[in-house]
């Protein structure tokens, strides 16, 4: 077998010997390494034997470095320091919250409650969420996992589908009440009885608003409805539940909001975009055990969701 570093003294000893350098004392040394004052002695004496030559004159309980242990102090003292910043940053990096980077609506509305049930399970590691819906904030800042929305093909990621995209008028219960309870469709409602559409910017070309909706479900008339347009999915939401209007809503995202009666559907309305919510990692990366169980965790919370939903319909 093969002995790497053979010319290299116990790399302990260079600790020792940089510690009583410093101090001037072996005795002061050992109460700063929280050692006895012989182990400190010992190891000086080990370093010395393989250096061979002496590194202090002591006289009496006074140590005064010679020459060479000068010359040792300048590159023991370089490479303890060096080495220390090296394995500080590395340890800091190890120790790092795990950094997730999501859409601001799955973050906002289905991610953030779920985090903080996965913070108050037995699996909890301290943990970071990312929000943004431009990509490259997602995936290029070193996130160590993603839950965004689309197909599920992400180069050089591996993908989870956690639930598909399933759209549907929502609205706050003051709105809904307006209507009844066995309303079909949005359509039904006469012009002059239609609520505000509250829609939003398409920050991606596969992004589905009130426009496209109408579109992919063959309606007409959408530009015969009152339309306030918003910077955010999110803020539409916001302001669905303030009243203002009837959002788009992704039902697994609402899920909670649904089930409080914070919003409620309007009508029988759906549309399955084709597309969900995938949680994602890259390839090359090896997921620290933190990563692998908060993955488990989300795979698990979405199908609870799932099968509570088939059981409530």
């Amino acid at each position: 077998m093969k002995k790497y570093r053979f010319s290299l003294p116990p790399l302990d000893t260079l600790i020792f010997f940089e510690a009583a350098y410093r101090v001037g004392s072996f005795t002061a040394s050992a109460v700063e390494l929280n050692v006895s004052q012989a182990a400190v002695s010992k190891r000086i004496r080990q370093l010395e034997e393989w250096m061979g030559e002496s590194l202090f004159v002591r006289d009496g309980k006074r140590l005064f470095p010679t020459p060479m242990g000068d010359k040792l102090f300048q590159t023991a003292g370089m490479t303890l320091e060096f080495l220390q910043q090296g394995l500080g940053a590395l340890r800091e990096e190890a120790q790092r919250p795990l950094s997730i980077g999501a859409n601001t609506a799955v973050g906002m509305f289905w991610l953030t409650p779920h985090l903080r049930d996965f913070g108050l399970s037995p699996y909890a590691c301290p943990t970071r969420l990312i929000t943004s819906d431009n990509p490259q904030d997602l995936f290029n800042n070193g996130n160590d996992l993603t839950v965004t929305y689309g197909d599920g093909v992400l180069p050089d990621r591996t993908t989870t589908l956690l639930f598909e995209e399933e759209l549907t008028p929502v609205a706050a219960p003051d709105v809904a009440k307006q209507f009844s309870d066995d309303l079909w469709s949005i359509q039904d409602i006469p012009p002059s009885d239609r609520p505000t559409l509250l829609n939003y910017g398409r920050a991606s070309p596969d992004w589905v608003d009130w426009r496209v909706w109408f579109q992919r479900l063959s309606f007409s008339g959408f530009d015969k409805w009152p339309v306030e347009t918003l910077s955010t999915y999110s803020q539409t939401i916001g302001e669905a539940i303030k009243g203002r209007g009837i959002a788009l809503g992704s039902v697994w995202l609402l899920r909670a909001e649904l089930e409080a009666g914070i919003l409620e559907r309007i009508s029988s309305d759906v549309l399955l975009s084709g597309r969900g919510y995938y949680v994602s990692h890259n390839n090359r990366a090896i997921l620290s055990e933190g990563a692998r169980q908060l993955v488990d965790y989300l795979i698990a919370a979405a199908g609870q969701g799932l099968r509570g939903h088939a059981t409530s319909v």
